[in-house]
């Protein structure tokens, strides 16, 4: 009975919310569009062993505003989302959280242009398990924000220079994940050159300042690197860059670690309804396992996105990440906290969803999502979610 209330309560949200449209004129208009979602968690805590499995319904409201004026476009999403979990051992069982975007781009003159932009997250999350099932986080509520700033200078007709900055930070709402809220400032020039119509050659140098809160796990990188874009065919795209990352730390006992980094990806276009994508990418990387000041990251990825017919479209995606822990990067005033060794960290997503277009504004939806984590360092989980949802655009 209590799941039918809750039900009849979301399909109330809905109907009340989903397909309003406010048009502003051609260019610019504000949109209220709706999703409702109904999932299955089978381990909604990551647990190893004695899992909880939950039904969740999630209903999403987007709230969209466009700006196009002749050299000014100014674009701002919010959504807000409330969780019910059916199965949760909380005292919490319904959340609310949110998401915002602000993107602003200026034509400034014909050779100068500014693009701004930031992300504003509030998660509220259940709670995380240890290897033997001990609550190590009551929550993990966070709040988050990325600022992405660049400014663009055409050069002559083939080459570009971007002045670009980016910040980052990331706190727990719990007092015991201090250790682990942290904030990263990059900041960094590239050049770009068209070598041909198949070929774009270019070139960096970035400085990365990443700051942990408590125990000292503070670094500085810098880059120097170079890559090349090229059109290797009609339906195949591929990029390449990389170069060499200097990391030093401000705690006195962590060397400095000089290491290459880079990445690749393609693009393969077999026909005109399929795309596939792939990359993978190496770094030296900011870490959320404490005391530790750094991770050796490697990841791969891929995606397919498949529209089988005008209504029906299919998705696929899978993604590994592994990072490498060592020894000589543990903090020593925090040592006593984690065992004293190397480690991995493995983590492997996958997931599927497949759209039907019901008519211009209905969409229906269906999605699995798999993720599991093999760990020298946390517990190690297998995680299956399986999804319906009901979205109406305008």
């Amino acid at each position: 009975m209590k799941l039918i209330k809750w039900a009849g309560c979301f399909l109330a949200i809905f109907s009340l919310t989903s397909g309003v449209s406010l048009g502003l004129g051609s260019k610019n208009d504000l949109m209220i569009n709706n999703a409702l979602r109904l999932e299955y968690d089978d381990n909604i805590y990551q647990a190893n062993t004695n899992k909880t499995a939950s039904f969740k319904v999630v209903d999403q409201v987007e709230f969209l505003f466009n700006l196009n004026l002749e050299k000014t476009y100014l674009g701002v999403r919010y959504r807000p989302s409330f969780t019910w979990w059916e199965n949760r051992e909380a005292a919490r069982t319904d959340t609310f959280q949110h998401e915002g975007d602000v993107v602003f781009n200026q034509v400034l003159t014909p050779r100068l242009s500014l693009s701004l932009s930031d992300n504003v997250r509030r998660g509220l999350q259940p709670e995380l398990l240890d290897r033997n099932n001990g609550r190590i986080q009551e929550n993990q509520d966070f709040f988050a924000n990325t600022l992405n700033g660049t400014l663009g200078i055409v050069l002559s007709q083939k080459t570009r220079m971007d002045v670009d900055g980016r910040y980052y930070f990331l706190q727990y709402d719990n007092e015991a994940m201090t250790n682990n809220n942290y904030r990263v400032a990059t900041g960094g020039v590239t050049l770009r050159h068209q070598l041909s119509g198949r070929t774009t050659v270019s070139g960096e140098a970035r400085y990365e300042n990443v700051t942990y809160d408590g125990v000292d796990r503070n670094s500085q990188s810098v880059y120097l690197g170079a890559g090349v874009e090229q059109t290797i065919s009609a339906r195949l795209l591929g990029s390449l860059s990389g170069g060499l990352q200097a990391k030093s730390f401000s705690a006195a006992e962590l060397a400095s670690q000089n290491s290459p980094y880079g990445n690749i990806s393609l693009t393969y276009l077999p026909t005109a309804l399929m795309r596939l994508t792939m990359g993978a990418g190496y770094s030296l990387y900011e870490t959320d396992i404490f005391p530790y000041a750094n991770q050796e990251r490697l990841t791969g990825y891929a995606s397919l996105a498949y529209d089988l017919s005008a209504r029906l479209a299919l998705y696929l995606s899978g993604a590994v990440t592994q990072g490498k822990y060592k020894q000589k990067f543990v903090v020593q005033s925090g040592a006593s906290t984690v065992q004293d060794f190397d480690g991995t960290d493995t983590i492997l997503q996958a997931s599927a969803r497949a759209s039907y277009r019901l008519n211009r504004s209905n969409w229906l939806g269906a999605g699995y999502g798999y993720t599991t984590m093999s760990s020298d360092l946390r517990p190690d989980f297998v995680r299956n979610q399986y999804d319906v949802d009901w979205t109406i655009r305008f």
